[in-house]
């Protein structure tokens, strides 16, 4: 026989925030989040890469899709801190953004500023362009 039990939500979130490896829940590390939007000049793409340098961060065009791509190395675990917990991450991400537009990628600027990489791409019209790197500045 199964027993009934009050549902109370804010427990059961402090439970499940609580439980091993369960932060990936609240907060997927894997997708980083990412605006894409346009203004009258440009395709405007915005992406949230906290705990990256821009210097292990590398933006490319081709053929109608941006590629961002970084990595973060970990340094080594220090056994002296004893860690109750340890959630924060390091590796690489991969994320390859459709745009809904033509794009000039060699008039393509590029920022890194409080974790977030903001490039902006020039539309244009139809045109074969291969691919280029966009520097971050």
């Amino acid at each position: 026989m199964k027993i009934l039990r009050r549902w109370e939500p804010f427990r059961d979130f402090i439970e499940k925030f609580f439980e091993e490896d369960s932060f990936e829940t609240f907060y997927p590390t894997k997708a980083l989040a990412t605006d894409v939007y346009e203004t009258n000049e440009n395709i405007v793409v915005e992406m949230q890469i906290p705990g990256y340098k821009k210097e292990n961060v590398k933006v490319s065009y081709e053929n109608g899709y941006l590629k961002v791509e970084g990595e973060s190395q970990e340094e080594k675990e220090e056994k002296e801190k004893n860690y109750w917990r340890k959630e924060i991450k390091r590796g690489s991400f991969l994320r390859i953004i459709p745009l809904p537009k033509e794009v000039d990628s060699k008039k393509a600027k590029a920022s890194f500023n409080d974790g977030i990489l903001t490039i902006k791409l020039p539309k244009i019209d139809k045109e074969e362009f291969k691919g280029d790197e966009i520097k971050i500045e």
